[in-house]
């Protein structure tokens, strides 16, 4: 089944899935637009199509929880930054009272 549309789809998911786990979300996004052109040309009547499929949600469900860990840390350090730039603005206007 080496090269099928099913094999192709699976190993493009694999890659996106690699990526997210290394962080690299700009290769995400471009392996998931392209994930997305060919899934929609999958034909999921055949048998061989439901494992792929299987495959696929688990790692779009992995990488959708990578992605929340990934935006809370964003979160977490806008917040941070927040803090110190409230912290500097105040220490520079103490400075010229």
């Amino acid at each position: 089944m080496a090269g099928t549309p099913h094999n192709e789809l699976l190993e493009l998911s694999e890659r996106m899935l690699a990526a997210a786990r290394s962080g690299d979300w700009d290769a995400v996004a471009s392996l998931e637009t392209e994930r997305s052109q060919q899934l929609s040309s999958l034909s999921v009547t055949e048998q061989a199509a439901l494992p792929v499929l299987q495959s696929l949600l688990a790692h779009t469900e992995e990488v959708r929880a990578l992605a929340g860990q990934q935006r809370d840390r964003l979160g977490e350090d806008l917040g941070l930054h927040k803090h110190r730039h409230r912290a500097l603005s105040a220490y520079l206007h103490a400075g010229f009272d």
